[in-house]
């Protein structure tokens, strides 16, 4: 009987200590969790709501939103004219007080501007006071990015916690730890994009799962899949608000990934139209006759117009003439005079084929072989002939 009545009495203190440990369990995350609602409920404090606005998107993008980059389609009057990389370690950048900002940065870059100011490490830290530790800040700060109910980016050299919508939460919610990886890559990416082998250098998963990750994300409007102007073949992702950059696109003359050659022909011709009808113009004026003429419906801007405007000058249709007549050269403040440019109609303008520039024997690849006795000779030369009619 002892023997036995000593390893019940065994038994039961071993139940004792578990419960006990089971209950400290317990008692350990829900004082966790209370933690990390504490922190939450600051940094949804600072930044200026409770969550419900969703107008104020997380990762807004650089420039406006482009569902169809690059379209465009030339309007009546142009035809009448014709005729954040952070991996599955990034929980871990929200620890108080390292000054750990790689990766977190990649999303301030798809911040739109003022969209959202966040609280920074040092402004929870006093607003916390004496709650936690900096351990139990940092797991609770833990807590929250891997329920993405918090999002981390760089500024100023640290680190900036910001609330994130519950719009923007439903979105990623269910997405594994492979589509958040290959999420935050093409996060980091930005408007350039990042095509589909170097995403599988960067997070060493196979094409098929890449693949597929792809559709869930694009289902997800989370990202989208742009073809890029050089390279048609290659298709390059980015987050689905962004702006593709204008290498990707070939901005405004590149209409769905085309060389839109008859476009640049309308405005060029529509252009020397109006230079032609003044005595002379400035950029801003052939500007605002362009948009006024609504020969683009895209807003071209004043980039664009001078590179129509340069190859006029370079054809020798138009005469670049600078105005220096303002600057009398007797003050320190000129040395930062600009002259105004002007543009007018060319005084000698080049002919488009002229006899010296025409003449065939300069581009004859058989000219080697011509002689006046030869089967090749110019007197039977029809090329010399129609040059010598000119």
């Amino acid at each position: 009987r002892a023997p036995r009545s000593s390893a019940c009495a065994a038994r039961r203190s071993i139940e004792r200590a578990t419960s006990m440990s089971r209950a400290a369990q317990a008692a350990a995350q829900a004082a966790a969790r209370n933690r990390a609602r504490v922190v939450l409920e600051h940094i949804e404090k600072a930044d200026g709501g409770d969550g419900d606005d969703d107008g104020d998107d997380a990762r807004g993008a650089e420039g406006a939103r482009a569902d169809a980059p690059g379209k465009r389609r030339r309007s009546g009057a142009s035809e009448d004219a014709e005729g954040g990389e952070r991996d599955e370690d990034g929980d871990a950048r929200g620890r108080a007080g390292a000054g750990r900002g790689d990766g977190a940065s990649s999303s301030n870059a798809s911040r739109r501007e003022g969209a959202r100011t966040g609280v920074t490490e040092d402004e929870l830290a006093t607003m916390l006071g004496q709650e936690m530790s900096v351990e139990e800040r940092a797991e609770a700060i833990n807590t929250l990015l891997r329920e993405k109910k918090i999002d981390v980016f760089g500024r100023g050299g640290g680190l900036v916690y910001a609330r994130v919508r519950e719009a923007q939460a439903a979105k990623f919610k269910g997405l594994s730890t492979e589509d958040m990886l290959v999420y935050q890559i093409i996060q980091h990416a930005g408007n350039a994009g990042m095509w589909t082998k170097e995403l599988k250098q960067r997070s060493n998963l196979p094409v098929p799962q890449i693949t597929k990750i792809f559709k869930t994300l694009e289902a997800r409007k989370l990202i989208k899949s742009v073809k890029h102007v050089a390279q048609q073949n290659r298709k390059v992702y980015m987050l689905y608000e962004l702006e593709p950059s204008r290498e990707i696109t070939g901005g405004a003359w590149y209409t769905e990934q085309e060389y839109d050659a008859e476009f640049i022909s309308v405005l060029r011709e529509q252009c020397v139209k109006f230079i032609y009808s003044r005595e002379r113009v400035t950029l801003k004026e052939v500007s605002d006759f362009v948009r006024a003429s609504e020969l683009s419906r895209i807003d071209l801007g004043q980039d664009e117009v001078l590179q129509l405007v340069n190859t006029l000058v370079y054809d020798g249709k138009v005469d670049e003439i600078k105005d220096e007549s303002q600057d009398d050269g007797m003050g320190k403040a000129d040395e930062d005079f600009q002259p105004i440019t002007f543009y007018t109609r060319a005084a000698l303008p080049v002919p488009e084929s002229n006899a010296y520039t025409d003449i065939p024997c300069g581009v004859c690849p058989v000219i080697n072989e011509c002689r006046p006795d030869g089967l090749i000779n110019p007197s039977s030369c029809e090329y010399m002939t129609a040059w010598l009619n000119f």
